[in-house]
């Protein structure tokens, strides 16, 4: 829901400076939307998905993601509060939750208008949210839920009883943080779902001291910023969660990201990970540690020719040349037994590190095994 105009601030809090032991009578210019008990006020927005992604890729993206929490009934969660050091003295006013119904995806905003009505706000809450709720949120993990579940149990209410959870701040970071640096979800709207905010949205910041000026004066014409802040996290979440999936399903085709969820899928499906991996080798330009993690990987299941051939490749391109010899030359030894081989691509480590010298800083410290291997594979050579 947009507000009619974008917020000055500092006007804002300039202009309602009030008697903190003021409490509003009413409650003026809340949104269109319903008041479901005393001071438990509800807005709702249905947006239509159907151009987007329909039911059946809905599901596939929930079995793509089930490996990191995702599954039914879809709920995505999001709350605006007093504060974000948590503990027993923050509690939530606002909370966001977006659900599927048939064709449509709606918002649903639970606005709590004095504190003093926060059980009957916690009641209402648990009636909106469908039973056993597989939760998306972002670093709800860490925050969302374990407040509100306090709330829950200071107010000697049951806590959420969640089947599923999928926070997708972890696997934002698995996926993109060293491309994008901050993983707010603020930059991951700008850089990887292209979304830009208008202006009536409030930076997070500023929304708990809107809060705290709105129970002075109870106008809440101010915290119409606050409300469309709130429906974008949840669209927000909506969109991140499709790209997510897009991703760790293997259709993207921008290598960075095909290497990236090759290494978000490794912990959970070895063989995923490698399928991606060697996507992310094959695609322009060619991600090379890819062709690196690949090569390790074979060489731990015991496939030591394909190592090889994956480790040769990499050194014709020229990737962490040190590195890639001395493994060959491990390999040639130790699974191999020869001797011969394994000397010569020693010999091509020393003649790189004495080449890129300048270079090498991160192999100063293992010259010394380089050398004694030179020694130990010439000795062993010289006594056949």
């Amino acid at each position: 829901m947009n507000a009619s105009k974008p917020f000055n601030l500092e006007e804002i809090f300039a202009r309602l400076k009030v008697n903190k032991r003021d409490e509003p009578k009413e409650v003026l210019n809340l949104p269109p939307g319903r008041f479901l008990d005393e001071g438990v006020y509800l807005c709702e927005a249905i947006h239509d998905t159907t151009s987007i992604v329909d039911e059946c890729e809905r599901k596939r993206c929930i079995e793509t993601l089930s490996s990191w929490g995702g599954g039914e009934p879809l709920v995505f969660f999001d709350l605006e509060t007093t504060g974000l050091s948590g503990g027993t003295g923050t509690y939530a006013f606002l909370a966001g939750i977006g659900i599927y119904q048939e064709d449509s995806f709606i918002v649903r905003q639970l606005f709590l208008c004095s504190p003093k009505y926060e059980q009957a706000w916690l009641s209402r809450l648990l009636d909106i949210i469908p039973n056993k709720p597989a939760f998306v949120t972002y670093n709800g993990k860490n925050f969302d839920l374990p407040l509100i579940n306090t709330r829950l149990l200071l107010s000697r209410m049951k806590p959420f009883e969640e089947t599923k959870h999928l926070d997708l701040l972890y696997l934002v970071r698995r996926l993109w943080k060293r491309r994008i640096g901050s993983c707010s979800l603020s930059n991951v709207e700008r850089q990887i779902l292209n979304i830009e905010r208008e202006s009536d949205d409030i930076p997070g910041r500023f929304i708990p001291d809107l809060y705290m000026t709105f129970l002075k004066t109870g106008d809440a014409a101010m915290l119409n910023g606050v409300f469309y802040h709130n429906e974008m996290d949840i669209l927000s979440l909506c969109n991140l969660f499709y790209k997510v999936a897009f991703v760790l399903s293997g259709q993207s085709h921008d290598p960075y990201e095909v290497n990236c969820a090759g290494d978000a899928w490794y912990r959970h499906n070895l063989d995923q990970a490698k399928l991606l991996w060697a996507k992310a080798a094959q695609l322009e330009p060619p991600v090379t540690e890819a062709l690196w993690k690949l090569a390790m990987e074979n060489k731990r299941r015991n496939n030591y020719h394909e190592a090889l051939s994956l480790l040769t490749k990499l050194y014709g391109m020229g990737y962490r040349k040190i590195d890639v010899a001395v493994e060959i030359s491990k390999i040639y030894e130790h699974k191999l037994k020869d001797a011969k081989a394994a000397l010569s691509w020693a010999d091509k480590a020393m003649m790189d590190f004495l080449q890129y010298r300048p270079l090498a800083l991160a192999w100063q410290n293992r010259l010394p095994d380089l050398s004694k291997r030179l020694e130990r594979l010439k000795r062993r050579l010289g006594a056949s």
